[in-house]
């Protein structure tokens, strides 16, 4: 009895040691499924959201193909201008007396216009003139010297006549020069007649000072030199790769030069630069100061503004090297690709490919990887093939 009772009991408590397994197993295959239910759904979900993406935000571009887009491009870029420069020259005093004041300075620039010295604490007017002042100028006067003293101040923007006549709106035109820089006027007590008493004639429109002759508190007398000069440009010549042919890297065409923050117009295949007021800007300007410094101490280069140009002297009354900008009169359409969308490439032409369709470009310009380009006779593209599957021409 007592054995049949402990057997009982054994296996009473095996029984009950048995039951807890099972159960962790069930519980453990019914977290599995539910986490493989729910990373199933949350996947679901995920392909039903993204198919429902609205169509205006999906890409139209087709594949193999890339957005691009238009600009104006006026291809601004240095150039460098060799100036033939005149001999030296030396400036006379119009009129006798003591010198109260002077801006003469080595190297400094005087400018018509300008008035630059003051003798008996009256400002002397400088001023350029194709013909030198020799006679008197009474209104009615007609001459090359009217002409030229016409021409000097509508060059200075007052409104002299156009023509070889010395008349009242001469006058005028004079006195409102004189009295902004507190010169001499023509007068009633003068006869309203001009001498050659009344300005210090320049023979450029703007000339370097080489050498200062005379000083404040000195006697002049009239016909005495008052400084010196260096050669002044009397021409400017454009590189020969630059006033034609694109290959140089510069787009063909009518273009603008700045100089002195002004502008000049280049029409395209120019070789030299005679144009007296261009000519004048580029004398007035830092480029050109610093250039001729650089000659003046035995040649070097020598730069101007950070981007607006530079300069290297090789001697005064040989030739001057400044670089100044200059830009596209006309700014061309132009459209940056990739180099693999150009094909059938010659010189700077090429055919590029348009939703398959061959569309003929000029180069005009390849740096950091891209290329720009502007349309052949046909309308800008938004798109273009990144790697063509056609070699069909695009020109006839």
């Amino acid at each position: 009895m007592h054995r049949k009772t402990i057997s009982k009991t054994s296996k009473t408590s095996s029984a009950t040691t048995s039951k807890p397994a099972r159960t962790g197993v069930t519980v453990s295959v019914i977290v599995l499924l539910a986490a493989l239910l729910l990373s199933t759904g949350v996947a679901g979900g995920f392909l039903l959201t993204r198919s429902r993406i609205p169509q205006s935000l999906e890409s139209s571009t087709p594949a193999g193909s890339m957005t691009v887009a238009s600009t104006r491009f006026d291809d601004s870029r240095s150039v460098q201008l060799t100036l033939t420069l005149g001999a030296s020259a030396t400036v006379t005093s119009p009129v006798s007396g003591t010198v109260t004041s002077s801006d003469c300075a080595t190297n400094a620039t005087v400018a018509s216009g300008s008035a630059p010295i003051a003798v008996d604490a009256v400002p002397l007017l400088a001023l350029n003139t194709a013909t030198p002042p020799y006679r008197r100028l009474a209104s009615g006067t007609q001459g090359p010297d009217a002409r030229a003293l016409n021409d000097a101040l509508r060059a200075l923007g007052y409104a002299a006549p156009d023509s070889d006549w010395f008349v009242w709106d001469s006058i005028v035109a004079y006195n409102a020069l004189a009295g902004n820089v507190g010169a001499r006027r023509i007068t009633k007590d003068d006869g309203w007649a001009i001498d050659p008493s009344f300005f210090i004639w320049l023979p450029a429109a703007a000339v370097t000072v080489a050498d200062c002759r005379i000083a404040v508190g000195r006697q002049a007398t009239q016909g005495a030199d008052l400084f010196a000069t260096s050669g002044a440009p009397v021409k400017a010549t454009l590189p020969a790769s630059q006033s034609g042919a694109q290959s140089s890297g510069a787009v063909a065409g009518d273009r603008i030069l700045t100089v002195n923050g002004q502008d000049f117009p280049i029409t395209a295949g120019t070789a030299e630069i005679t144009d007296a007021a261009t000519l004048a800007a580029i004398a007035a300007s830092t480029e050109y100061r610093l250039a001729s410094l650089g000659a003046g101490s035995g040649g070097g280069n020598s730069g101007g503004a950070s981007g607006s140009g530079g300069g290297t002297g090789t001697g005064e009354g040989g030739a001057l090297q400044v670089s100044f900008t200059w830009r596209l009169a006309n700014p061309i359409e132009s459209i940056t690709v990739p180099p693999s969308a150009l094909y059938r490439t010659s010189g700077v032409t090429a055919c590029v490919s348009v939703t398959g369709k061959p569309t003929p470009v000029t180069i005009i310009a390849s740096q950091l990887g891209k290329t720009m380009v502007s349309p052949d006779g046909v309308d800008p593209f938004t798109t273009v093939d990144v790697a063509p599957t056609t070699s069909k021409p695009c020109r006839e």
